[in-house]
Parts: structure tokens; sequence; C-alpha cells
């Protein structure tokens, strides 16, 4: 339908693309996505590449907007907005019908243009996370101490990653969650001597029960060769399968591995151990008084290569040094954790989101530019910072909170690391 009305097709996508350039200039939040770029040659570019994609065969229409998908996801565009971008640029090019007449069965061709482009986008976003999250999972299994269940449901979510990469729809999972081994283990008496808290526990259960459910999900929309479905449900699988590992990391290896005491040995800052005590207080005093208040993630980048290449004592240096920074830029009144390894906790009282990414940009560029002896200097040394912002809805888990740092901090290493995200 397009190809036989190609010359009102091509005067559409011209107008819609000035309007779309327009309105793009006007977004603050792409604006550092764009810095540097010539748009005018971009936007000639794209416009070509869309006319051309009209005589395309669909597999190399596909290729062509999964690419397009997968150049965005470089630039660290996140899906939601490069998703938004073709929703912008669908309603200018209905608008531009507008009063066009002998256009019947035109909007719809359109309507499937765009949906096409979307779906094939989504693959290109797919693809590079797949590749990523498989690399983290591989050395989280590494790293896990002796709980089978997290190892099982770690290499679980690496089984559904294979399907999802080479589209296979016949699962080589177990839908059922009571008979796949994380589910029997959080269904036994076992876990209650780890996880006294019965509301932690059904918090725990119902995130596996969700997971579950998500996964149905992305094998349905895998037969249906429905990438954007696959990309969505995936992400949402991916943060509660983080949050379940978190959690059961939290609760049952400080258990067992972490010593009883306040202040971590290495850097003497505080330990894990009274973390929800204090974020508890501060919820209590945020329904008193409405103080605001945050929490923060920091990863130290690339932190093994330093212990690989120049030893664990300059690891520990650069540990100290993390420490050292965080305790020179925050206040008293804020409490910093060692949380585990490289990574850092803080919890800024009486302080909004805006303000946190303001403090926590100094303490990233102050810690890149720090002066280091030895091995060190040949070894770029960064931080990767996720805030999350305390809101009622999180007041009956102050868990989440974290959670929802943590998830930042893997924005912010999603993105190319040495950087803040809230």
């Amino acid at each position: 339908m397009i190809k036989s009305n190609i010359t009102l097709f091509e005067g559409l996508l011209h107008r819609a693309f000035d309007r779309f350039y327009e309105d793009l200039i006007k977004n603050t939040y792409v604006e550092e996505f764009l810095k540097g770029v010539d748009l005018d040659h971009l936007k000639q570019a794209q416009l070509a590449s869309f006319l051309a994609a009209v005589y395309d065969e669909d597999a190399a229409f596909f290729a062509r907007f999964k690419q397009l998908g997968l150049f965005h996801f470089k630039m660290g565009l996140p899906y939601v907005e490069y998703r938004g971008a073709f929703d912008t640029l669908y309603t200018f090019l209905i608008d531009e019908l507008e009063g066009v007449s002998d256009i019947k069965g035109l909007p719809d061709a359109i309507e499937l243009y765009v949906r096409k482009a979307i779906n094939a986008s989504a693959a290109g976003y797919l693809e590079p996370s797949l590749d990523n999250d498989q690399k983290t999972l591989e050395r989280q299994i590494k790293q896990q101490i002796g709980i089978p269940a997290v190892i099982e449901h770690l290499e679980w979510i690496l089984e559904v990653i294979k399907d999802i990469r080479v589209m296979n729809p016949d699962a080589r999972i177990e839908f059922d969650e009571h008979l796949c081994m994380c589910g029997s283990w959080l269904h036994s008496e076992e876990l209650v001597k780890f996880i006294p808290d019965p509301m932690v526990r059904k918090d725990m259960l119902d995130t596996h029960h969700e997971i579950h459910l998500i996964t149905k999900n992305i094998y349905r929309s895998i037969r249906r060769e429905d990438y954007h479905k696959i990309f969505i449900d995936y992400i949402m699988l991916v943060r509660q399968s983080m949050y379940l590992y978190n959690e059961l990391n939290i609760n049952v290896t400080q258990q067992t591995l972490i010593d009883d005491v306040s202040k971590d040995a290495l850097t003497g800052l505080l330990n894990r151990r009274d973390l929800m005590e204090i974020l508890s207080s501060e919820i209590r005093l945020h329904s008193l008084i409405g103080t605001l208040f945050c929490v923060v993630m920091f990863d130290l980048d690339h932190f093994k290569s330093v212990n690989d290449t120049c030893g664990h004592q300059d690891g520990d240096t650069v540990i100290i040094g993390m420490a050292e920074t965080l305790s020179k830029h925050l206040r008293k009144t804020d409490h910093i954790f060692r949380y585990g390894g490289e990574e850092f906790l803080a919890i800024l009282p009486g302080t909004t989101a805006e303000e946190a990414f303001g403090i926590c940009e100094k303490i990233r560029t102050c810690f890149e530019n720090r002066t280091w002896e030895g091995c060190i200097i040949s070894t770029p040394v960064t931080v990767s910072i996720g805030i999350a912002e305390y809101s009622e809805r999180l007041r009956d888990n102050p868990r989440h909170l974290v959670f929802e740092a943590d998830m930042n901090l893997y924005r912010a290493k999603q993105l190319g690391r040495n950087r803040t995200v809230m």
C-alpha cells in the first residue's frame, strides 16, 4: 500500500521528520545523547533509510531497524525513550494525513510499518542486553558461596537467555515454580532459620511467583516473534531476579558469612548488620516530619582487573581510597556502609534525588581524579553510582529502596560505567 503511494508517503515523512526534529531539539533529556551529532546529517540519513525500507523484503527490513535499535542502545538511550520517539513520529505521520484525500488503507499501512520497525528495533536493544546479562550472571555464579538455590536460580535465568537468543519457544527450564530448586527451598523450613520474618519470606515467594509468570509470557512472545514484548518482559525478569538474588544474599549470606560486628575491618565503615535498622529509623522519621532521604549504591568499575593485575593488596588500597572519598564528601549525619566486596552504600537523610545527584557527581569525579601509586597508576579506577529517593509506596518494605538504588546502579553499568543514574 505504501509503495503505491510512495510520493505521498515521502511528502508525509518529510513533514513528519521536520516536526519530529523540531520537537527533539527541545527535549532537554535527550540533549546529552546528541552532543557532537550533526543533526541535519542524521535527519537526512534516517529519512533516506525510512524511505528505502519501504522496498525492503521482510528480512532486510528487520535487519535495517534492528541495526537502528542497536545504534541507539550503544548511544545509551533508554528503550522507553526510543519507543516514545517512534510513537511521536507515528503521531506526526497520522497528523499529516489530515485533509489528504484518497488515502484508503494508507493509515493502516503506516501503522503496520511503524509496528514492524519498533519490533525490529527492540531486537537491536535485546541482543546486547542478553550479552551483558549473561556475562554478569556467569560472574555471579562463580562468586556465589554455597547457596545451591541461588546458584540454581541464576543458572535457570541463563537458560532463559539462551532460549531468547535463538528464539526457541520450547523451554528448557522448569515452569512450575514449586518444582524448581529455588521454589522448593523458598517453601522449606530451612529458609525460616535464615529469614524468620514471615513478611520478608512472603515477599520472596511473591517475587519468585512473578518471575515464573513473566517467563511464561516471554516464551509465548517468542512463538509470536514479538521482540518488543520479549524485551519489555525480559527487563522485568532481570529486575525481579536481581531483587530476589539481592534479598537472598542480604538475608542468607549476612547470617552465615558476615561477622557480628558493626564496623568493617578494612575501611572502618559500617557493615550491613545495622543497615535495615538505620533504614527503618529514617522511614519512621519521614512518617513523623516528612523528611526526604535517599539511598545510594556505589560499585567500583573493573575492580577485578585491579586485583588480577596489581594484586589484592593494591585492591585493598583502592577500597580504602573509595571509603576515604566517601567520608570526605559526605556529612557526619550520613550513614556509609561497605556493602560487600567493592560495593558501598550510603543513606543520605534530608536529601532529595537531585541533591544526591550533585553530591554523587562530586564523589565520582574526585575518585576518578584521585592520585594513585605503583601498579594502580596504569589501571583505570572509576565508580558507577545508583540513586533511589524514598517514597511512601516503599514504607512497608525498605529493602525495595535498596533494590531500586541497585537497579539504577545496574543502569549506570549498562550505560558505560563511571556515571551516576537516579
